[in-house]
Parts: C-alpha cells; sequence; structure tokens
C-alpha cells in the first residue's frame, strides 16, 4: 500500500484504516464509513476507489474488504486488499469510448453524407442565381444563402471532427498566434462581468497542429466557460512547458513521454460534480438545455489526434480547469496553404464529355447544369452499376468521370476499378463529403483529384479543367 500511495512504510503503519482511507473518493459517492457498516453488515465490501499519491499522481485502487471472525462468529477485524487498477481501468475507458465513438461515426456518416449532398444543391442554385444578380435587388439576399450554407458546411465538419473523416492538416506554429484569434472573438462577445486574462509565457517551442481545428477547440472551451459564470467571474488562457515522464502517462498509456506545450483554460464558474465530470467527454452528454453533447467530445477528439490529451480539475461551485496537452513541433514545416477554389470571377469552361455519376437525383441535376453551363457534354448515371454500363457503351466518348464515393450497391471504388479494366487511362474527380476509408484507397490506386462537398460553380469548374489538362502518367 505504502508502494502505491508512494509513501515510506512508517507513514502508514499501525494508523487506523479510516485516517488512511478516509480521504478517498468511494465509486457511487460512498464514504469510508458506507464501506465499514456494509462490511458489518454482509461480510464484504468490493469497488472502486480514486486518491491520488504523495506526489499528485491520480491512482485507482480496486479494495476487497472481508470481515475476519472467529470460530464462535465473534468479528475480529476488517481484512483489506487493494489492487492499482489505474492502467487497467484506463484501458478499460478507451474501449467503451472507442465504442461509443463507433456508434457516433456510423450516425455522422449517414447524416453528412445527405446533409452535404443538400448543401451542395443549395450552393450551387445559389452560385448559379448569384451571377444572374448583378445589380438585382435580390443580389445580397442571394449572398446571404450562400454564408448560411457556408455555416451549415462548418456544422457538418464539427460533426465529422468526432469520426476522423476530417484529416488534419498539420504544420507547425506558434500557439498563441491561435490563442489570440480565440481572445479577439472573446473580448467582443464575453459580457462585461466576466474578466478575460491571458497571460503569455515567452519563447515557447511551436506545436505540430491543424491551426483551424485547434482554434475551434480551445474557442468551445472558453464559450462552455462562459456558460459556467452567467454571473460573471474570471476566464484565463495560460500556457506552459511541461516534460511529461512515463510514470506520467499510467492515465494516458497509449501516449508519449516527451515535452508538451500545456493550455490551461480556467474558470470561476459553478464546478461540476464527480459524477458529471467522469462523462463530460461522452458523446451526446449534456448539461445544458438545448445542448448537443458534441462539443466536448470533439475537443478531447482533436487534441487526442495532435498527439495530445486533456485532464479536467472540478468542484461543485469552485470552477473548472481544462487543461490540453499538446506534443510540441519536432522541425520545423512550412505552412500548408489550403485551397479553397479559385474566385468566382474566373471560371473555366471547356467542350470536354463528362460522366457524372452520383445516387442523389438532386445533387446529380445540378451537377449536370453546372457543367453544362461552363460548355461541357454530359451524361449522368444515378448509380455504380448504371455508370459501369454507360461507359461499357460509350466509353470512348467520355474524357472524365466526375464518380460520388458512397453510394449503395456499387460504390464508387467499385466503380473505378470496373471503369480502369477498360481504360487505363480514365480520368477521375473524386467527389464526396468527407473521405472516408473507402475514398482514402480510391485516391491512392487511381492517383484522382479530390472534390469536396459542398462546392461552389467556380470550385467544380476548376477541379474539372485541373484533371482534365493534366497529362496521363505513362
Amino acid at each position: 500500500m505504502a508502494r502505491m500511495l508512494s509513501v515510506k512504510s512508517a507513514e502508514i503503519t499501525g494508523r487506523k484504516a479510516e485516517d488512511v482511507l478516509g480521504g478517498f473518493r468511494f465509486e457511487n459517492g460512498q464514504t469510508f464509513g458506507d464501506l465499514r457498516n456494509a462490511v458489518g453488515e454482509d461480510g464484504e465490501w468490493s469497488g472502486d476507489v480514486t486518491c491520488a499519491t504523495a506526489e499528485g499522481r491520480p491512482l485507482q485502487l480496486d479494495i476487497r474488504a472481508r470481515m475476519l471472525t472467529d470460530s464462535s462468529g465473534q468479528k475480529l477485524a476488517i481484512i483489506m486488499v487493494a489492487r492499482d487498477v489505474t492502467r487497467e481501468r484506463s484501458l478499460e475507458r478507451q474501449v467503451v469510448y472507442s465504442q461509443q465513438m463507433e456508434l457516433v461515426e456510423n450516425i455522422s456518416i449517414g447524416i453528412a453524407h445527405e446533409f452535404k449532398n443538400l448543401l451542395t444543391v443549395i450552393m450551387a442554385y445559389a452560385s448559379l442565381l448569384q451571377d444572374q444578380a448583378h445589380d438585382q435587388p435580390f443580389q445580397k439576399d442571394v449572398a446571404k444563402v450562400l454564408e448560411a450554407a457556408q455555416a451549415a458546411n462548418e456544422l457538418t465538419s464539427r460533426l465529422l471532427a468526432v469520426t476522423r473523416h476530417t484529416p488534419p492538416r498539420l504544420e507547425n506554429v506558434d500557439i498563441h498566434d491561435v490563442i489570440n484569434d480565440v481572445t479577439a472573438v472573446l473580448r467582443k462577445t464575453l459580457p462585461r462581468t466576466i474578466n478575460l486574462f491571458v497571460p503569455q509565457k515567452s519563447a515557447l517551442p511551436k506545436v505540430h497542429t491543424d491551426p483551424p481545428v485547434l482554434y475551434r477547440a480551445i474557442l468551445n472551451l472558453c464559450l462552455n466557460a462562459r456558460d459556467a459564470m452567467p454571473d460573471g467571474g474570471n476566464l484565463s488562457i495560460e500556457t506552459d512547458l511541461s516534460r511529461v515522464e512515463a510514470e506520467d502517462l499510467s492515465q494516458w498509456p497509449d501516449r508519449s513521454p516527451g515535452t508538451y506545450i500545456t493550455l490551461s483554460i480556467t474558470d470561476t464558474g459553478t464546478g461540476m460534480t464527480p459524477e458529471v465530470k467522469s462523462r463530460i467527454f461522452d458523446p451526446f452528454f449534456t448539461t445544458k438545455k438545448g445542448g448537443t453533447g458534441l462539443g466536448l467530445s470533439v475537443v478531447q477528439h482533436t487534441i487526442r489526434a495532435l498527439g495530445g490529451w486533456v485532464t479536467v480539475y472540478a468542484e461543485p461551485n469552485l470552477g473548472a480547469c481544462f487543461r490540453l496537452y499538446i506534443p510540441t513541433a519536432k522541425e520545423e514545416s512550412p505552412p500548408v496553404v489550403l485551397e479553397e477554389g479559385a474566385p468566382a470571377a474566373t471560371i473555366p469552361g471547356g467542350t470536354e464529355r463528362v460522366l457524372v455519376v452520383d445516387d442523389d437525383p438532386l445533387a446529380l441535376s445540378i451537377t449536370q447544369r453546372l457543367l453544362q453551363k461552363s460548355g461541357y457534354s454530359v451524361r449522368t448515371a444515378s448509380g455504380g452499376e448504371e455508370a459501369i454500363h454507360i461507359y461499357k457503351q460509350h466509353g470512348s466518348e467520355i474524357d472524365l468521370i466526375l464518380l460520388d464515393v458512397v453510394m449503395p450497391y456499387v460504390n464508387g471504388e467499385e466503380v473505378y476499378r470496373e471503369v480502369l479494366k477498360m481504360n487505363p487511362d480514365v480520368k477521375i474527380l473524386v467527389v464526396s463529403g468527407f473521405t472516408p476509408k473507402t475514398a482514402e484507397r480510391l485516391l491512392k490506386v487511381s492517383g484522382a483529384i479530390f472534390l469536396s462537398k459542398p462546392f461552389s460553380r467556380a470550385q467544380l469548374a476548376h477541379a474539372v479543367r485541373e484533371i482534365l489538362d493534366a497529362k496521363v502518367a505513362k
């Protein structure tokens, strides 16, 4: 017991069990007194308790207690056996979390696929209206439609962020640059009753991260902190440099020792009970009226995808502190420039022949219309089986296949493999609302260009022109 608690044997030898275990937190809100009463009535007790070692490291113990009696049944003493199950329980929680994420993944795939198809249609028709809206009274209205569609796309991206379907675009950045972007928003939106403190440590190493994704994670935690202080309070965002050793990772056995930037977001709000604290990262768990329960799941998943983890310190009515551990960058890398599509003012066209394959009739129709408006000759297929049939009959008349990935019965990858047998030089533009494993495999084997739904007319036109103008690799 002394070794598990990181104390000397002399410090606990001869002491009453209640003195040693009295400060421990028992599962289900029980106390040492409950243990003693249960053993007295039932003869035994078993359960988990959590505490901290003398060094402050979290410790979880499996305790089993039995009443020792003599031959006449006279109660003599309580015998207890404690086993360190910190790593074991952490692995169990990871398994449960993985199962929950698999459920969320299956739900989000279906929702995102349908939703992004609808957004594609909305944005495409709005783009067509925008082309005709110059100096028209409804020009600003069309711009608002496009703005709302982009916001809806961002919401869908948040859902997909929970499920690993939006791979991070990593670069080495100064974490304070990301924090400054967050605080610029907070200073405009926080109520005057909340004081914001952002002390910054100088000369911290850079972190290897996806800046927009990290920005959303930090902003999400700050907005949660704001909501926890309806009557006002203090919100601080602080950074530090920490060296993490192997013995510090008992609760995160899949993480690696090393140097981490710690980002602490602390509030003086309502805090949380142990029961709430134990579930805050569960998908769909929320204490907010009208909340989705996805915000903190996204935060945890975001930081884990970056190689770090999140710890929480909270007590009822005493505020909360979320601490993000983010690995420092190992080497410098150039910033990643994200191509979001060329401006609508220069929309290229052509006269080539395109086969559009999509199981969604609305997406199929508007994509055909956008391509025809740019001058292309277009055939359509409402599924993979029909696409293969059309290519068998008219493959020599088709210069490009615009191929949706997620389709029932015959998916995009299966279409590509069949078409490839007929024409090894076939040109493919892969289209999807996300990049699941099927799309990743297809992109790898085909060398095709990927276009994410929803897309504007300009983005579609430039992607089509890019792949048509590319030389076929020999």
